[in-house]
């Protein structure tokens, strides 16, 4: 159920068709380059070739190798082989954990995720494992010192019937693994034989082949340039957009959060920014946690060239160890959307929020508001204005850090309200 929203909004979008008079770019290939030939933007299956592996791809593709080894894609399920699953040494928060406590490796078949926000783990006969169920904390949290979280185990679904494992099953790793097929008449397949993986995968994690198709074509003869590639980005939505394959365009949330993969649904609802593919701001190899720099191939600046930062120029948010230097994404990326852990009171203050990844919603209600009024009355999603818009509150953008603590001055719900919509102005 959407209700509306209905106070003043500040907008940060524009519309398609400025951008295309303003020159904003629409693909990511550098001035004076010749756009690249993509000869397969339709099938998928590659003409019906079959997985080779991601390590065929790596031998010829070394660059690109390099960039997705450190992605969080790459590691959003590794199988467990003798002990704890390594991550590369540029992932500098992933992996350090052991598995739940009184378990051994050896009773680990499979880790999810342990590369940005949390890991979870998935038992030797396929069943993730719960609290409910193993009567211990099964999740780990990694470090995220952007919202005060320290590395540590919390509960994972600890009301969950003991009775009831959770089946780690093509559901699930749908959107974890390469070439996943879900069990029916035809397919009754288990991976790895493991009772609660119903279903089958060509390769842990989210690799080439996942994006691209099944190389066994391509390999002989690269030449062609006829592998699979998506202009339009609608693979990313099959996944950043849950259910899988969803195409209601709801922005799920839960407990006061977007949940962490509604970043599709989105961008629907960004406004102006609304007919943008990923790939016009993301270079889909490279991960935005570890190498920022080289992950975002159009900065807001590049199509927003007469927007001001005002008082925010040059100015660094300085929290314990934390330092973030303000940019755009500062206030109209906040960290609306959790994945493993918000930040508590003692960091954010009484009246900030913050979880602990960005969400694609630019746009900001400047209204008196807090969080809310975001979402709708049963908090299971955000909801959005007559235009299919959505707005996130200024308890996100503002008083995550002008709440009194680290070096940014105190504002309340009221004052942020008054000062936002001007913000852009000297």
């Amino acid at each position: 159920m959407r209700r509306r929203l209905v106070r003043i909004i500040l907008p940060v979008g524009i519309v398609l068709g400025l951008a295309l008079l303003t020159g904003c770019p629409f693909l990511p290939t550098p001035s004076g380059t010749t756009p690249p030939i993509y000869r397969n933007t339709t099938d998928r299956t590659n003409n019906g070739a079959t997985y080779v592996g991601s390590e065929a791809c790596m031998a010829c593709h070394a660059t690109f190798a390099a960039k997705h080894v450190l992605h969080g894609h790459a590691h959003k399920v590794t199988e467990v082989d003798e002990g704890a699953p390594t991550y590369p040494a540029g992932a500098t928060r992933a992996g350090g954990f052991d598995p739940p406590q009184g378990r051994q490796w050896s009773d680990v078949a499979y880790v999810i995720g342990g590369h940005v926000r949390k890991a979870r783990f998935v038992d030797v006969d396929g069943y993730v494992m719960t609290d409910g169920v193993d009567g211990i904390n099964t999740q780990w949290n990694l470090d995220f010192p952007a919202n005060g979280t320290a590395a540590g185990w919390v509960a994972y679904e600890a009301s969950r019937d003991p009775n009831d494992p959770k089946p780690y099953n093509y559901s699930c790793f749908v959107c974890h693994t390469t070439g996943p097929v879900e069990s029916d008449s035809t397919n009754p397949a288990f991976q790895d034989s493991r009772p609660g993986m119903s279903g089958t995968f060509a390769e842990p994690g989210i690799q080439c082949e996942a994006c691209h198709g099944p190389g066994s074509g391509h390999v002989p003869a690269p030449a062609a340039r006829d592998l699979f590639v998506d202009t339009q980005a609608a693979t990313c939505k099959e996944c950043h957009d849950r259910p899988f394959e969803s195409d209601d365009d709801v922005i799920r949330a839960s407990g006061g959060y977007i949940k962490h993969h509604e970043q599709w649904p989105e961008l629907k609802a960004s406004g102006g920014h609304a007919a943008f593919a990923c790939t016009i701001c993301h270079d889909p190899h490279t991960s935005t946690n570890y190498d920022r720099e080289n992950a975002i191939i159009n900065e807001c600046v590049v199509c927003h060239t007469d927007t001001k930062m005002a008082l925010h120029a040059n100015g660094v948010f300085v929290r314990g160890d934390y330092t973030e230097v303000m940019g755009c994404e500062s206030c109209h990326m906040p960290f609306a959307s959790k994945s493993a852990a918000a930040a508590t009171a003692a960091v954010v203050g009484a009246g900030g929020r913050m979880g602990d990844t960005r969400t694609h919603v630019f746009r900001i209600n400047s209204a008196d508001e807090n969080y809310t009024a975001m979402f709708s009355t049963d908090g299971s999603e955000v909801v959005t204005d007559a235009q299919g818009r959505a707005a996130v509150t200024i308890d996100f953008v503002c008083l995550r850090c002008h709440n009194g603590i680290g070096n940014a001055v105190e504002f309340s719900l009221k004052e942020a309200a008054a000062i936002a919509p001007s913000i852009h102005s000297d």
